[in-house]
């Protein structure tokens, strides 16, 4: 895949391969478009397919959070400060108090 030929293995040295020289430029050309084509097509198959197996899993395993006002809630931030190694600083802060519902997923506190 990576440069348009077919892997030498250990049996190819031993036994030979069976010689499939094409008979001129052109055709060695054809040819190796064709395998490229074949080859990226299932690299785009696999690929589609990886990224569908991650999907899934990501989904599994996400949940939904959904506050009502009044509630209280922690907030990440990531903002390093003064004081300790940033390694070793808290990054939650709260708790604050939801005061208003912007949108599913903005909420004022």
């Amino acid at each position: 895949m990576l440069f348009g030929r077919t892997l030498r293995l250990p049996c190819d040295i031993l036994f030979g391969r069976p010689s499939e020289t094409p008979s001129s430029p052109n055709e060695y050309m054809k040819n190796l478009e064709a395998r490229l084509e074949s080859v990226h097509a299932f690299a785009r198959e696999r690929i589609k397919l990886a990224s569908e197996r991650m999907k899934t899993h990501y989904n599994s395993r996400a949940t939904n959070h959904y506050f009502k006002e009044g509630d209280l809630v922690w907030m990440y931030n990531p903002k390093q400060r003064r004081g300790p190694s940033p390694k070793l600083q808290q990054n939650w802060e709260g708790p604050y108090t939801v005061v208003k519902k912007l949108n599913d997923v903005v909420y004022r506190v």
